[in-house]
């Protein structure tokens, strides 16, 4: 994308309007004027979510804020801000039967409700780590889960295939809802290849033992062949979730509202590979308990140096991804997205799981190979929700129940909020919030990033050129102009008309009214690449002598996007640097084709 400054025409504004500017910038809260530009420190309220429930996980109301205590890096902060939330949902009443039902009353028109008052819920299937049947079981319930919410909620379906993909945009539509979950069920699943892979190469690694033992010894360091190519291959899968997952919250963070993201696969593995591993300290230990030879075979002819058990826990370690884990729920928590773990593999019996191996592979069903599978899968999924506030959903065939208690943590639980002494600080700070009250378990997210203020416009303008998200305080208008063909591309004009009233210009000791605005520009094309955010500033100067001539005037900028043919998505914020006052405007057009909607 190219942007290029065609036209800027400067026009004036008379002194009564800039008088109204001034008091609206004095009067705009939470911000204090401080440069002859008007330059403004914003204050950062951190706001944080806490569940709080009893010994039997049931949600505990009527607390007040002096039941709380938050602590920002182990310092307790005042909380200045603390709201009990409880949302009314509605659920549909079954009618009773009756001769003559009376006439029903007409509803009242119910006021719209403001997207900051809005749950955004995104459903994200991680087909590159789910079977198919598990799939087909669990987004059944799903299915009963998300009619169940409010109708101004908001709900987006994401699968992960080799990469990210929407499959449908924030909705409140039930129809399509429930067609998109019918076409995702039927889209391929690469789950029941994974343990196929998992299997073999347990496989290969009790064959390589058999085939070397007399030549190299039972541990050759040939056996871990199999164990670190498996790992490897596993590693790289897990780290591209976690990246689709990644590019996903960071697509989140401009949306207004609550943000929830519930995740459903059967698992991603902590360590990639460690229950291969864990079969090579078992058959490595050097000991007889599970019928296994002796590295030390006197009839050995090869060398001596061999694989140790003790070795192959140490090599698991190698292939962690814990790091990256605890990274994604960081960068989750900067942006207030709370995740929902749902492990769709629910409860398996050790006898299914083991049903096909053969009777010289009795080694793979000793129970710490199978412990260790199911803890690797599960513990990425913990921390994941714990981390975040959010709850892991783990060893059930019916989910319902767990789906229940999620929708009651959304639309029940407690808000607080406290200031922090640092201000756009860029850092990542660690949140503690406890509760007085005896008995009782608190949960929220553990960590916050102290986003700087041109970042916090940028996830803004993310939520826009993604999701469509529009804020227009500033009044700006845009008129697309005629396209026009560039080789392989086209130029498309956009106009931005901002009415001078809105702006903050102020006068200075030379006699020069001043303001400047900041734009920001990003496209999306049809296959969801997003281009870099293209910044520009753009200074305002306005003699003395020509301010009274301006009264009603507004300011005119001229874009021009090169662009490929093809549908595309454009947002283009608009942001008066001396109140902060931002405009985010998002539109969608045909390059090469139709006229923009």
């Amino acid at each position: 994308m190219v942007l290029s400054r065609t036209r800027s025409v400067l026009v004036v504004v008379c002194l009564m309007v800039c008088l109204l500017v001034c008091n609206t910038v004095q009067a705009a809260p939470p911000s204090t004027a401080q440069s002859p530009f008007g330059e403004v420190i914003e204050v950062n309220v951190v706001n944080v979510d806490v569940h709080v429930t009893d010994r039997d996980g049931r949600p505990v109301p009527g607390l007040k804020s002096e039941d709380f205590e938050v602590y920002e890096d182990g310092k307790r902060v005042k909380v200045t801000n603390f709201e009990a939330i409880k949302v009314e949902t509605e659920t549909a009443a079954v009618p009773k039967a009756s001769a003559a039902p009376a006439p029903a009353a007409p509803e009242p028109a119910k006021a719209e409700v403001a997207p900051e008052d809005r749950l955004h819920l995104v459903v994200y299937v991680d087909n590159l780590n789910l079977d198919p049947a598990h799939r087909t079981r669990v987004l059944e319930q799903v299915r009963t889960f998300v009619k169940d919410l409010r109708p101004e909620d908001r709900v987006m379906l994401v699968t992960n295939d080799l990469g990210l993909k929407v499959r449908l945009p924030f909705t409140a539509d039930p129809a399509a809802l429930e067609a998109t979950l019918d076409a995702v069920e039927r889209l391929p699943a690469a789950g029941a290849s994974a343990e196929s892979d998992r299997r073999e190469a347990m496989r290969q690694v009790l064959e390589i033992r058999e085939a070397v033992r007399k030549i190299e010894g039972p541990c050759s360091r040939s056996i871990m062949v199999p164990a670190e190519s498996y790992a490897e291959t596993m590693r790289n899968q897990v780290l591209q979730s976690l990246k689709s997952m990644t590019v996903l919250v960071n697509s989140l963070s401009g949306v207004p509202g609550r943000k929830a993201l519930l995740y459903v696969s059967d698992g991603l593995p902590a360590t990639p590979g460690e229950e291969v591993f864990q079969l090579l300290a078992e058959i490595c230990s050097g000991g007889n308990a599970n019928g296994i030879q002796d590295v030390h075979d006197p009839d050995l002819e090869g060398p001596i140096d061999q694989f140790k058990g003790s070795e192959a826990l140490m090599k698991a370690m190698r292939f962690s991804v814990v790091e990256d884990l605890n990274r994604l729920a960081a960068h989750a928590n900067a942006n207030r997205v709370t995740l929902y773990t749902l492990q769709a593999a629910g409860l398996q019996s050790s006898s299914s799981s083991m049903a096909d191996y053969g009777p010289n592979e009795r080694v793979l069903q000793l129970p710490n190979l199978q412990f260790v599978q199911k803890t690797n899968l599960e513990n990425s999924l913990t921390l994941l929700a714990s981390e975040t506030g959010g709850k892991a959903i783990l060893n059930a065939n019916d989910v319902s129940p767990d789906l229940r208690r999620m929708k009651e943590d959304l639309s029940s639980y407690y808000s607080l909020g406290y200031v922090p002494e640092h201000t756009g600080d860029a850092k990542e700070h660690r949140i503690e919030v406890k509760i007085r009250k005896p008995g009782l378990q608190v949960r929220s997210r553990r960590s916050y990033r102290d986003k700087p203020a041109i970042e916090r416009v940028v996830d803004r303008t993310l939520a826009a050129v993604y999701h469509g998200f529009e804020d227009n305080p500033l009044e700006v208008t845009l008129k697309l102009g005629e396209q026009v063909a560039q080789g392989d591309r086209f130029q498309v004009p956009i106009k931005l008309r901002i009415p001078l009233f809105k702006l903050a210009i102020l006068p200075q000791q030379d006699k020069i009214y001043r303001g400047s605005l900041r734009l920001l520009v990003s496209t999306r094309d049809e296959q969801g690449g997003v281009s870099p955010i293209r910044q520009i500033q753009v200074p305002l100067e306005i003699p003395e002598q020509q301010i009274l001539y301006a009264m009603g005037q507004f300011y005119e900028y001229d874009l021009i996007l090169v662009l490929p043919p093809g549908e595309q998505h454009v947002a283009i914020t608009v942001r008066d640097e001396a109140t902060a006052a931002t405009s985010i405007l998002s539109r969608t057009l045909t390059v090469g084709g139709e006229p923009a909607r």
